[in-house]
């Protein structure tokens, strides 16, 4: 049976530059001794976590055993503000569901908190905008 990969790509904003790495050991880790579970919540979600702080201290990580992730962060002078990170969702929820099925369970059992959305009380008055509604 092939090892499973899940994919982290960093991608230049002017896409002159990528690499990709496996970071399967890093959410392991994560996974096996209950760290970060907001940001593995988020990424069972479908969504990237927001914190920079998840994707440096998995840099940190991956770096001691990849060589190249550290020739090619080395070269361009490590992470730039305008990068474009991802990561492989279904590959993450694979692995929590084989590997920590009850650490995916948990995640998958909590609830996100709602989002609020304010309204407005009364009416907002629109006749400014009737001359731009009509056809001409």
């Amino acid at each position: 049976m092939a090892k499973e990969k899940i994919r982290f790509t960093i991608t230049s904003a002017d896409l002159a530059t990528a690499h990709s790495c496996d970071c399967q050991k890093w959410l392991r880790h994560l996974a096996a001794n209950g760290l970060k579970t907001d940001e593995m919540h988020r990424l069972v979600s479908g969504r990237f976590p927001a914190g920079r702080l998840f994707v440096l201290d998995m840099l940190e990580f991956l770096r001691k055993s990849d060589p190249h992730l550290d020739r090619f962060l080395a070269g361009r002078g490590g992470l730039h503000q305008d990068d474009h990170l991802s990561i492989d969702f279904a590959s993450v929820r694979q692995l929590l569901n084989q590997e920590f099925p009850e650490l995916a369970a948990r995640l998958a059992g909590e609830e996100q908190a709602p989002t609020v959305v304010r309204r407005r009380s009364g009416t907002v008055d629109l006749s400014p905008l009737s001359p731009l509604a009509k056809k001409r």
